[in-house]
């Protein structure tokens, strides 16, 4: 046999052994059958476990979630919102920052922080003050003070 014979040989054997390898990637896990999104990822979760980021935030406290939105959570964790979130949190103020346009942003012991989005609140806030933010009307959130006046929150970290 020729060494250009050997050379032809030897690449048609490379050729029928990457397409058996192809066919062989083609065979499909079991949880790629299932159509239901939640279905499939639960069923490879079980199959591979999960992901450590992803454990770390399944894990997570609802009231660390609490006050961001659906895409700002998958943004952050690549979950959506966990559907046992709490309606309202409470917590103690440990900074005020009065930002030029008079509106404050607070920082709670809690280790959130929301920042006022109304202009003309009656509400005032002083450190140390326990203030509870509550979900309100149409996705927002509103902070009540201790004189239980409220003003509506964005929550920024």
């Amino acid at each position: 046999m020729t060494a250009r014979m050997k050379t032809i040989a030897m690449g048609v054997t490379l050729i029928v052994t990457s397409g058996m390898l192809f066919a062989a990637d083609e065979v499909q896990h079991p949880c790629a059958q299932l159509r239901n999104d939640t279905e499939r990822l639960a069923c490879y979760d079980q199959a591979f476990g999960k992901p450590a980021a992803a454990a770390a935030a399944a894990a997570a406290a609802p009231n660390e979630q609490f006050g961001f939105t659906e895409k700002e959570l998958a943004r952050s964790t690549g979950q959506s919102a966990a559907s046992a979130a709490p309606e309202s949190v409470t917590a103690a103020i440990t900074s005020v920052v009065r930002r030029h346009d008079g509106k404050f942003v607070v920082a709670l012991d809690n280790a959130q922080v929301w920042a006022q989005s109304e202009f003309n609140s009656q509400a005032d806030v002083e450190i140390g003050d326990s203030v509870t933010v509550r979900r309100g009307a149409l996705g927002s959130y509103l902070l009540v003070t201790k004189g239980k006046i409220g003003t509506r929150v964005k929550r920024v970290k």
